[in-house]
């Protein structure tokens, strides 16, 4: 048995509400990079669907950016340390590792040489470094600021120039190599945010807080003009961002805390386009980048918007989850329906105003329970909630549905019997449940306690009564699933064990499955019942054989962080969710 990775439905970037986001790309304008959690994610800009990640940094990364000649990529981190790596090949060597700052990078520019390379942010000795990408011996000195380094851009042409901007409301010019301060450019009255210089290197750009738009000679850095002023009342009314220039220097981009990002003529110092975005908070543009024909703005929700110069409103609009996805459910072999630690926002309707907890599918709707102590109904074919919502008083642990819509939600207190959308049963509990499942044919229940047991209930007449106990597992109950035909019930637990039982005896028919080394977060069977997947805290994905219980797959680091959801989407393929925000798919080769 054997396993491909055959997708990554990528996370959005990390964003934090009043600080830019620096995105990335290649110098071809075929990938797009950023960063969420440790992981780097290299997209596709035409075919966002595919995805790859990079994952070996120790910290949270901060920001990813390409070197010109396409070979190396260098990512920052929380720490203060850039990585810079292979990105020909499946392998992602790393070529070196250098600790720049004592704090966080903010952004990383590299020279038209992808020899040097500059990274700042916010150190506490010292705010930038510049130095050897192989070496990372020093060239040069990044002074002049005492407050974090925002951004930064190296002019690509000789003599090199570099440009930084500061929360110290300044820009620092310096000549190079090696980089040497020059002057401190104070035109700024607020946080400059973004700094960037013309491809052809005659000019550079900032923005900040203050709202302003400033133009600069490339070289010399002195000022041109003020292009916010000469905008009038078309300029930004909230904080400017992100800048970047078109790809024949006449325009640049910006993206704004108004909720709008805007194209200038350079030349004619005026506002040509004005991208409008929904009045939502979460859709202040933190971020943008101009390569090709392509033009992203970054939303504060982690939204990726292309946009048209044609055209007002964004031409396509790329989603994905920003925190860790916490739910997972199919309605068909084609269709997933996920839920993370933050509210549910991409269904119409009224979601969850917390942690959706569970998901689980029957014919035609999906249920979910979240830590707002609620039940809701989703419409899967309009992909909205109903106006279903049950109140579950304590919060919910384990959710069971059967095929008919009858449902199970066990809480800390107890177990609600819900039926035609009524609660029609309640029974307090010996132990707050950690998982619920219902026999397909509705006839058992399974509820697994913290207290290591699993109880099983009969189900008749509206009614659950305890009908027998079963306690080989030695770890508190985290999951359980009956397979298709209900002869079977796996039972997973916080050791990282899986008892798979047999319903008619309550014996134990598997004790195999036992290679995870933490606790067991997902179980789901395919189709047929001869396969289980299981996922887990310890990052890892097992499949596993009901007929060679000793054979397995293991998917080691399938998610960074934790695995919290797996699932079939037909015998030969699962997907798979986890704290990385990754939605993933894989392959399976049954030998």
């Amino acid at each position: 048995m054997s396993y491909t990775r055959k997708n990554i439905l990528a996370f959005t970037p990390a964003t934090t509400r009043g600080q830019p986001v620096q995105l990335g790309t290649d110098s071809k304008g075929e990938n797009l990079l950023y960063t969420n959690g440790k992981t780097v994610i290299i997209r596709s800009l035409a075919h966002p669907e595919n995805s790859k990640e990079y994952t070996q940094h120790s910290a949270n990364a901060t920001v990813a950016k390409y070197a010109p000649s396409g070979y190396y990529i260098a990512s920052g981190d929380v720490n203060g340390t850039v990585r810079i790596w292979d990105t020909v090949g499946e392998e992602q060597i790393l070529k070196t590792e250098v600790k720049v700052i004592s704090g966080k990078i903010t952004d990383i520019a590299w020279d038209s040489e992808s020899k040097r390379i500059i990274a700042v942010g916010d150190g506490r000795e010292k705010y930038g470094h510049a130095f050897l990408f192989d070496s990372g011996s020093s060239v040069g000195e990044i002074a002049g600021h005492h407050k974090v380094i925002n951004s930064v851009s190296i002019r690509q042409q000789r003599p090199f120039r570099a440009a930084t901007a500061s929360d110290d409301f300044s820009v620092v010019f310096y000549h190079g190599v090696p980089y040497k301060y020059n002057k401190a450019i104070k035109d700024h009255t607020g946080f400059v945010q973004g700094v960037s210089f013309s491809p052809d290197g005659e000019k550079f750009v900032s923005v900040g807080s203050d709202k302003k738009v400033f133009l600069y000679d490339g070289k010399t850095g002195d000022k041109l003009s003020e292009l916010s002023a000469a905008a009038g009342s078309d300029t930004h009314t909230g904080s400017v961002y992100a800048v970047s220039w078109s790809p024949d220097s006449k325009k640049i981009l910006t993206s704004s805390g108004d909720k709008t990002a805007k194209i200038w003529d350079v030349e004619a110092q005026k506002i040509v386009r004005t991208f409008e975005f929904s009045n939502n908070v979460d859709d202040q543009q933190v971020g943008n980048v101009w390569r090709g024909s392509y033009l992203i703005s970054l939303s504060l929700s982690g939204n990726i918007n292309y946009l048209d110069e044609a055209s007002p409103k964004p031409v396509r609009i790329v989603k994905g989850h920003q925190k860790a996805i916490t739910a997972l459910t199919k309605t068909d072999e084609k269709t997933l329906f996920t839920g993370n630690e933050g509210h549910a926002t991409e269904l119409d309707g009224q979601g969850h105003s917390n942690q959706v907890t569970q998901l689980v599918n029957h014919k035609n709707a999906i249920y979910s329970v979240g830590m707002d102590d609620s039940l809701r109904e989703i419409d899967p074919d309009n992909k909205s909630f109903s106006a279903l919502v049950l109140p579950t008083k304590h919060m919910p642990k384990g959710l069971g549905v059967g095929s008919s819509g009858v449902s199970v939600i066990g809480t800390v207190e107890s177990l609600l019997l819900i039926k035609d959308k009524k609660e029609v049963f309640n029974t307090s509990v010996q132990s707050p449940p950690g998982a619920v499942a219902i026999k397909a044919d509705e006839t058992e229940v399974a509820v697994g306690g913290e207290d290591s047991k699993i109880r099983l209930y009969s189900l008749k007449d509206d009614r659950l009564t305890e009908t027998k106990q079963l306690d080989a597992n030695r770890g508190a109950i985290t999951a359980l699933s009956y397979s298709p035909d209900g002869s079977l019930l796996a039972a997973g637990d916080a050791q990282g064990k899986i008892m798979v039982y047999d319903t008619v005896t309550g014996s134990v028919k598997l004790s195999q499955w036992v290679f995870h080394t933490a606790r067991i977060n997902s179980i789901a069977w395919s189709s047929d019942g001869k396969h289980a997947v299981s996922g887990s805290l310890d990052t890892n994905i097992y499949i596993w054989s009901t007929e060679k219980p000793m054979k397995k797959i293991q998917i080691k680091g399938a998610h960074q962080v934790g695995v919290t959801g797996v699932i079939f989407m037909n015998d030969n393929t699962v997907a798979s969710v986890g704290q990385d925000a990754c939605v993933k798919i894989w392959n399976i080769q049954h030998h």
